[in-house]
């Protein structure tokens, strides 16, 4: 239960408000206070909207596709023109042809934007020397036609099984 109490000090006619109308006079500034306050949440939240829309747009140049419209080419060629120039550049290290050690290593890498060959690495690999082998073929390839999406070069991830076999 609530009391509201006015004292007016004896001055008979003065006006003292009424305690409803400072209880619609306080909710209305609630109101408003919370209207004012919903607009710059919404507007805020507008603004990160944005903001984030461009971030992703920056990090589409970043973080690799792993499909896209047009996919890179190596010298014009398709895949199998890649795994010709590996055949062609390989070499077999000489201790792992002392050890017999043979297998297929997985490289995973990203051709960028540019067309440049980053971040490989090994994903299965078979021994230091051969996975050793195929990082360096890879790494040392000449660039690629990059790939496209939505017109834009952009950076894609590529796997590339590198086999080795004592024949």
């Amino acid at each position: 239960m609530m009391v509201f109490s006015c004292k007016n000090n004896g001055k008979g006619n003065e006006e003292v408000p009424a305690p409803a109308e400072e209880a619609v006079e306080a909710v209305e500034a609630v109101e408003n206070a919370a209207k004012e306050g919903a607009e710059a949440v919404e507007n805020a939240a507008e603004e990160a909207a944005g903001r984030v829309d461009e971030a992703l747009e920056r990090l589409g140049d970043i973080i690799p596709y792993t499909s896209v419209e047009v996919k890179p080419t190596f010298n014009g060629g398709d895949a199998d023109a890649f795994l010709k120039y590996i055949n062609e550049n390989i070499k077999y290290p000489q201790s792992a042809l002392e050890k017999e050690e043979q297998g297929r290593v997985t490289v995973n890498f990203v051709v960028d934007q540019n067309g440049k060959i980053r971040n490989a690495k090994v994903v299965k690999g078979v021994s230091e020397a051969l996975d050793a082998e195929a990082l360096r073929v890879i790494e040392n390839a000449p660039d690629w036609t990059p790939a496209k999406q939505d017109g834009k070069n952009v950076p894609v991830t590529y796997s590339v099984p590198v086999l080795f076999a004592i024949r």
